[in-house]
């Protein structure tokens, strides 16, 4: 039994994995992540922890309190230059951000292929991977909600409520939703075409992530949507050095 958990920029997700299904999955908004200790007396003692940080050493100071009667220790995750058939294309690879590598190598085992490696949260990001594994490299760009309070707060508009897609808005509200949907929309197109061109095949998008649900439908196929892909990698990475 893995226990995986994929802190992230806003929340805390996090799943036990067993005989290939989820037993259980949650995810917690920061402000909750003192209830961890609480959750985790009552569920079985994993056989491996493995977590992906991104959200600073005070959060990984709370995750290693609540995990600390398991007997086993944590394995915190760190990028590096290859692993799971995924090789790291960064500069530097221990700079790339840790979900972004488990993601990568969470695509990887379920598409052979090329893919565009989509993660939607707080931040978007837009990750180029070859059929051969080759992590090209990526975008991070604002997320839908980030680009929306970019423009509503400090203005008439910041208690305005959440706006509708149109393709042509009638209404601030569907202007600054539509504009910042498209804006993300944009950015996935560009990066598809480019590694398009590379790959010379058309690669398929794996989209994940809390606010996948608001793109999904407007991405063309060949378009997956795959739930807590991050968590994935990490059982992946687990289950290989186990």
């Amino acid at each position: 039994m893995i226990l995986a958990v994929d802190a992230g920029n806003s929340r805390i997700k996090w799943g036990y994995y067993e005989n290939g299904v989820w037993s259980i999955t949650d995810a917690i908004e920061h402000t909750a992540i003192d209830s961890l200790a609480v959750t985790w007396q009552r569920v079985p003692a994993p056989e491996q922890i493995v977590i992906s940080n991104v959200a600073g050493a005070e959060v990984q100071r709370k995750l290693s309190v609540a995990l600390s009667h398991f007997a086993v220790a944590p394995h915190w995750l760190k990028p590096e230059q290859q692993r799971c058939g995924v090789t790291n294309g960064y500069a530097v690879p221990s700079q790339l951000g840790s979900d972004r590598w488990a993601a990568l190598i969470g695509a990887r085992r379920e598409e052979s292929g090329p893919a565009l490696v989509v993660n939607v949260g707080t931040a978007l990001t837009i990750d180029a991977m070859t059929a051969n594994g080759q992590f090209l490299g990526g975008l991070i760009v604002p997320g839908i909600r980030l680009m929306m309070q970019a423009l509503t707060t400090g203005t008439a508009h910041a208690h305005a409520e959440h706006g509708e897609f149109a393709p042509f808005p009638t209404n601030t509200m569907d202007a600054i939703y539509s504009g910042a949907l498209n804006a993300a929309l944009g950015s996935i197109k560009r990066m598809s075409d480019a590694l398009a061109t590379h790959a010379d095949v058309l690669p398929v998008c794996i989209v994940s992530g809390g606010a996948a649900s608001a793109l999904i439908s407007h991405l063309p196929p060949p378009t997956r949507e795959i739930p807590n892909l991050v968590l994935l990698g990490l059982v992946t990475i687990a289950e290989a050095s186990h």
